[in-house]
């Protein structure tokens, strides 16, 4: 046999076994289709089978939804056909056992999966009275509308995680044909959200509002007339409640046997938010909302709602009392604008709708990028206080203004302070350009003793330009910039209308002439100078000197600390037995809390002993204690210690929030070191790498659990970090 030969049949050996390793990879599974936790499709080609079990038990009712071209579905349990078909099974469990689900296709094709495996079947079947007292459902709950919802999804409904069974579903059936009612607990400003997402056959879906003594039927309504098309909704639908009370959700079908789902979420209250000043902010809410932003007199704020339109009201607040600016309805992807009246601090904006999210944007129209309007007229005495006109720094070259046409703004006057010897030339001179063809520039040279116009040029525009030049005399001097005819201006306070933008090129020539001027010291200057030179360096020592002493004892008392552990075990027993008091225990516990930033951060954790719960990355480390509640001030609030410390990084505008999963918000009664608070935040300001700190919180409230956290922006980003695990208050709520 040739070497050819063997050489060929070799090759061909080889693709062969390449071709059977590569088919016997390959399988016969089909993919799978997942959207938020939940299977809702697979992807089939022709001859493969998808299959599922569940457990069930006997009564327990399923409901498989398809949506296909060619396939077939076949259930069966412990091995016994239950049905077959190609568009929906729904039935009832006859005994506990294993439910076997297999779909096949003769094509390759998408198949729409929507599949209930059990439901719940213990819903009254008549409308309970406002007195009756009736099981009520939890379901999923709220707090913050920001973290229900994903804008960029394109819409605003919440969403859902897991299958039917999640806290986000309600499921049921209606096996006689007639109406079932659930309950859900709400208080005044909840919003409730309904969304149908599964029904095997017609389903009508209603609310009603009850309180102790009425009942009412609110407006909106879920219908389907038919079998719910696999994996598409109806809804979502919102009804707000204005009173405490209780949500009455009557579910009612024409047929039998009807299993059907709700997608739901109860959306807490948010009365009021503060929004962070000079930062584009996102404000989602449902019903009515208060924002809140500190601005001043040369801004303006951009709003706009890329999804609805949303009724807006704006009040500013000036001289302690807040005055109405406007009620508008802010259209969809069109932006409006809200112009600071002068004198005005803080503006406060009111947003009404079912569900809304408005872009809030804060934007500075101020002149020269100074922070200020510039006025309309330079002052009139020389006594006035000239501190709110922008200053033209001649040694700047290019300056920028504008005329804000919105809030009237059809002049401007800038302030020009020359210094030098007394005898010294001082030549100016200004170039305006842009938006300047129906404007004229006025330089004006004051007399610094009467305050009259000593000279005044007036120019307008030529060759493209406005140009004028002045020698001026050492003082304060003005340049005005102003529309001819502004009376062409006929449009109202805010209306959106562009502004006319224009830049000041300055040039600036000084001639030294004279004498520098001297005085010789007096001999009694020197010498008390010289004493109260020390006498005062002195003095700046002693500041140092008093943090000095404290630094080293409390470092010694830090030390004496890191020898002795499990100082909470120990603070309990000496309470157990009597040997200290509580406002002892506290006293100790403040000295410890002020000293042990000075140590290593796990010496100082092991002071405390074991944490109760931890949070650890590449650059924080968050720790939490329980503390006795004998320890707190008030019998009502619960101690608790939390640790910081940053590996990594520098924090801005930190602050911790008390989370409550459940209940009502938590409200923080006492910080120690005194830290800013309020509601259930701790305001912690700038942190800086290598940071330690350890505080004391006293909290109230009636929730069993709380959830530490830390928000702020880190090296300039927004940043946030939680504790995973929720700190319990006692061990049987834990369990």
């Amino acid at each position: 046999m040739s070497y050819r030969f063997k050489s060929i049949s070799m090759l061909i050996l080889v693709i062969f076994s390449l071709m059977v390793i590569e088919v016997s990879g390959q399988t016969n599974e089909p993919e799978v289709i997942v959207n938020d936790g939940r299977v809702t499709g697979v992807n089939v080609q022709a001859g493969q089978t998808y299959s599922e079990s569940w457990n069930i038990k006997e009564n327990d009712w399923y409901s498989i939804n398809m949506d296909c071209q060619d396939c077939t579905a076949t259930l069966s349990l412990e091995g016994d056909l239950v049905g077959s078909s190609t568009s929906s099974i729904n039935g009832m469990a006859s005994s506990d056992g294993i439910m076997d689900l297999s779909i096949e296709s003769s094509i390759n094709e998408v198949i729409d999966l929507s599949i209930i495996h059990h439901t719940n079947d213990n819903y009254q079947s008549i409308r309970p009275s406002p007195l009756e007292v009736v099981p009520t459902i939890t379901g999923e709950i709220c707090a913050k509308t920001s973290d229900c919802l994903d804008h960029s999804r394109g819409d605003l409904a919440s969403i859902p995680n897991g299958e039917f069974t999640n806290s986000s579903f309600i499921t049921g059936v209606i096996d006689s044909g007639q109406s079932e009612y659930f309950v859900i607990n709400v208080s005044k400003g909840d919003t409730l959200e309904l969304s149908l997402v599964h029904s095997s056959s017609d389903l009508f879906v209603e609310v009603y509002f009850q309180n102790q003594s009425e009942e009412e039927l609110l407006i909106d309504n879920i219908s389907s007339p038919s079998q719910l098309t696999t994996n598409h909704k109806l809804g979502p639908n919102y009804w707000n409640f204005d009173d405490d009370g209780r949500a009455v959700v009557k579910v009612e079908s024409q047929s039998t046997n009807t299993v059907w789902a709700l997608q739901q979420n109860l959306f807490k209250i948010q009365e009021l938010e503060l929004l962070p000043a000079n930062m584009e902010s996102k404000v989602y809410g449902h019903n009515f909302k208060n924002v809140l932003i500190d601005v001043s007199s040369s801004e303006r704020l951009s709003l706009n709602s890329p999804y609805s339109g949303v009724e807006v009201s704006s009040f500013q607040l000036m001289s302690g009392q807040w005055v109405e600016s406007g009620s508008f309805t802010l259209q969809q992807d069109i932006i409006s604008n809200l112009y600071v009246y002068p004198n005005v601090s803080a503006m406060r904006i009111e947003m009404s709708a079912q569900v809304f999210l408005v872009e809030i944007s804060v934007e500075d129209f101020s002149d020269l990028g100074q922070g200020l309007e510039a006025p309309s007229l330079a002052p009139i005495y020389l006594e006035t206080d000239n501190s709110s006109w922008p200053t033209l720094d001649l040694e700047k070259s290019i300056h920028n203004g504008q005329f804000t046409l919105p809030i009237f703004d059809h002049s401007d006057v800038y302030k020009i302070e020359i210094t030098g010897w007394e005898d010294s030339i001082h030549f100016v001179k200004f170039t305006v350009e842009g938006d300047i063809e129906d404007c004229e520039v006025e330089l004006i040279e004051k007399n610094q003793e009467t305050w009259e116009n000593k000279e005044t040029k007036v120019r307008t525009i030529a060759s493209g330009d406005i140009q004028v030049a002045l020698e001026l005399d050492r003082g304060t001097h003005f340049l005005r910039i102003s529309i001819i005819n502004s009376s062409v201006y006929n449009n109202t306070w805010g209306e959106n209308i562009d502004s006319k933008q224009y830049t000041i090129t300055s040039q600036y020539e000084l001639v030294d002439e004279g004498e520098e001027p001297w005085f010789p010291p007096d001999e009694n200057a020197e010498k008390w100078g010289s004493i109260a030179r020390w006498f005062m360096g002195g003095l700046f020592l002693i500041p140092g000197i008093i943090v000095l002493v404290l630094y080293k004892k409390n470092l010694n008392f830090a030390n004496s600390l890191s020898n002795k552990k499990k100082r909470l075990e120990w603070l309990k027993s000496r309470l157990d037995e009597g040997i200290a008091t509580p406002k002892q225990s506290r006293k100790f516990l403040k000295r410890a809390l002020d000293s042990i930033s000075t140590l290593e951060w796990n010496s100082a954790c092991e002071i405390w002993g074991e944490y109760d719960i931890e949070h650890r990355t590449d650059g924080l480390a968050m720790v939490a204690w329980k503390l006795d509640e004998r320890l707190s001030k008030d019998s009502a609030s619960w101690p608790i210690i939390i640790g910081l410390n940053i590996i990594q990084g520098n924090w801005e505008m930190a602050a911790l929030r008390l989370d409550a999963p459940e209940g009502e918000p938590w409200n923080i009664t006492s910080v120690h070191p005194r830290f800013l608070s309020k509601g259930e935040e701790v305001f912690l300001d700038s942190m800086v790498e290598g940071n330690i700190v350890f505080i004391t919180v006293e909290i109230e409230g009636s929730s069993k659990c709380v959830d530490v956290e830390l928000n702020g922006r880190l090296d300039g980003e927004p940043f946030a970090a939680r504790i995973p695990t929720t700190l319990w208050r006692n061990s049987d709520s834990e369990e």
